[in-house]
């Protein structure tokens, strides 16, 4: 005979399972069960509406920032200060901004925080719609800019929590990919509707593109339910500043995390002192044929794009530290040849060096975003992802202001080639660093 106290055990058992099967709201709950896995990314529950969400958003931005453009230089006819305000309004918001919105994405529901700044840039955006100066316009802009800043570091942390470990790089890259050919492809696309529509009716693409993007996320958050992570008591007790200063800690101490955010900052402080002079450098170098600085440009989007399809084809980073390396090696290689090149030169090296930058910012870019998104620990990869765009957006402000003053003592030239070579050098600092890193799958702390 069956002991009443388990007889009873297996009807409250029994009870849950009817309730939990009857219940209206069928949640699925992540991390996921190992005979739960997924065969691709596309499979996970969830990541078709996040991957949607963020494609439409990000290529409805760039709409915007096109139509901004014109709006400003054309219909405004706006002083060349002015103009230069434009990404400043852009960025500000989340060199000041994003450090402490990773803090606030850690604290509520990553989900619903991301539909409610992309619903509130619908609102904005159609202010800008109706924005009858530059001023007014470069208010609404800031806002907005400040409204979004909670995407990235809450991207990386659902992106962490969502994906299961072997399907991570994927996710990593189709994003990166999307991101990158949102760049060549809307400014194309903006281009042509131009042709067809007033400048300003591209700002109501991007409200529509924000509208989509925050229907896609309520879906979301009615699809899913992410799993609460428990945190100790002395977890529970931090302040706000408390965990950002945790932040910055495990920034500068954690060995991985430290070597890979100082060699991405490192670069692209370098990169962005002549980014912006590829002008400068072919209007001497090709004076009749500006098509060539375009077609540069897009060879970098090319090679982007293309380092981004091969490696989500991996499961995993080892010898990250080579990895590192190698896109520092490659975009110093690129910066190099092209201030080398001299007018007459062949357009197929060039082009060839261009694909090379790409290379290598591809993987820069795809490697300091797995890292961020795999060392930390899952309650803690907002702050640190926060972190990280604070400091590398304010490199993009400071660095092209200190590359303008070195051209003027040196020469456009000379400075791309001093570039290549500093990126270069950089390559060497992981020597410091010689253990050799195991799979970072596998490491599961700070």
């Amino acid at each position: 005979m069956e002991h009443p106290y388990m007889l009873e055990i297996a009807k409250q058992k029994a009870q849950e399972m009817i309730d939990s099967a009857s219940s209206p709201n069928s949640y699925i709950e992540f991390p996921f069960e190992p005979h739960r896995q997924p065969r691709t990314i596309w499979d996970v529950p969830g990541y078709k509406k996040l991957f949607s969400s963020y494609s439409i958003s990000i290529i409805g931005q760039w709409f915007d920032m096109v139509a901004l453009m014109v709006v400003f230089g054309y219909i405004w006819d706006a002083h060349p200060f002015m103009l230069a305000l434009i990404p400043v309004a852009y960025g500000a918001p989340q060199a000041l901004l994003s450090q402490f919105a990773g803090v606030l994405v850690d604290r509520i529901n990553k989900i619903r925080l991301m539909a409610f700044a992309d619903a509130v840039s619908v609102l904005l955006t159609v202010s800008l719609y109706f924005a009858g100066s530059p001023w007014t316009a470069l208010i609404l802009l800031a806002i907005r800019a400040s409204v979004n800043v909670v995407h990235y570091p809450a991207q990386a942390s659902l992106i962490r929590e969502l994906i299961p470990d072997s399907m991570r790089i994927k996710a990593i890259t189709w994003n990166g990919g999307i991101n990158q050919a949102a760049k060549i492809i809307a400014p194309l696309a903006g281009g042509a509707l131009l042709s067809l529509f007033p400048a300003k009716n591209l700002l109501l693409v991007t409200a529509a593109a924000f509208f989509i993007s925050a229907c896609l996320l309520v879906s979301l958050q009615r699809q899913i339910h992410l799993k609460n992570k428990a945190l100790n008591l002395t977890e529970n007790q931090l302040t706000f500043m408390q965990q950002w200063r945790i932040g910055w800690k495990s920034v500068v101490t954690n060995r991985i995390l430290a070597m890979t955010v100082s060699l991405s900052l490192l670069g692209m402080i370098v990169i962005q002192l002549v980014d912006a002079q590829f002008p400068a450098l072919f209007r001497d170098i090709a004076p009749n044929n500006p098509e060539f600085m375009t077609w540069i440009i897009s060879a970098i989007g090319t090679g982007s794009i293309s380092s981004m399809y091969v490696l989500n084809r991996l499961k995993e980073f080892k010898q990250l530290s080579w990895w590192l390396c190698s896109s520092l090696v490659l975009i110093g290689i690129g910066f190099t040849g092209i201030g080398l090149l001299q007018a007459g030169f062949a357009i197929g090296l060039a082009i060839l060096l261009g694909v090379l930058c790409g290379i290598g910012c591809g993987i820069s870019i795809i490697i300091s975003n797995y890292v961020i998104q795999t060392v930390p620990e899952a309650d803690h990869v907002s702050t640190i992802a926060g972190i990280f765009q604070t400091l590398m957006s304010t490199s993009v402000f400071v660095s092209p202001l200190i590359g303008a003053a070195i051209i003027q003592l040196t020469s456009v030239r000379a400075a791309f080639i001093s570039c290549g070579t500093l990126l270069i050098l950089f390559a060497a600092v992981p020597i410091l660093f010689k253990k050799r890193q195991p799979s970072l799958l596998r490491q599961n702390s700070i």
